[in-house]
């Protein structure tokens, strides 16, 4: 029964760590892109809708966090994104689509790679991340199609904004 016991927590501690590290890469990514957005003021309307959806899914990620994230966890990741945008040096919309998008479809991969190994518990929670990552990748393809993307962005938020907390 304690191999059991070992086991049970072992898939916790691995799915809780996902959970954070998914977490704290949405407080990352909102700050990135509404730094972005000082960067872009042309594009500050989309951009602030992008950081939402990082808001949003984050605010439903901490939801199935089993222990608070501590402030200077979180401060940390706000600073990451701010030396982020600075080395990215971007300076149009085209090139933060160039950009974003291989790691937007990276990640994407990883996302769904995880929902295979995710406890069945937790699996509408792993869905509903790479759900948002799937959102984000369909939305900046139709951007660099010039077809704009934003109508993705918002029914996505109105879709998980009432599940979190």
């Amino acid at each position: 029964m304690a191999w059991l016991t070992r086991v049970l927590m072992q898939a916790t501690d691995t799915s809780q760590g996902y959970l954070l590290d998914a977490y704290l890469g949405e407080i990352r990514g909102e700050a990135t892109f509404r730094l972005l957005a000082e960067a872009l003021p042309e594009r500050a309307g989309d951009l602030h809708m992008l950081a939402e959806v990082e808001r949003v899914t984050a605010a439903y990620l901490s939801h199935h966090l089993l222990s608070p994230v501590s402030m200077e966890a979180e401060a940390e990741c706000r600073a990451a994104a701010k030396r982020r945008v600075t080395a990215m040096a971007i300076d149009s919309w085209a090139a933060l689509l160039e950009g974003v998008t291989p790691i937007v479809q990276a990640a994407v991969e990883k996302f769904k790679a995880a929902e295979a190994h995710a406890p069945r518990e937790l699996l509408p929670v792993y869905q509903t991340f790479t759900a948002h990552e799937l959102v984000l990748a369909d939305y900046l393809r139709l951007e660099q199609d010039g077809k704009g993307g934003a109508h993705l962005l918002e029914n996505y938020i109105e879709r998980v904004a009432p599940k979190a907390p």
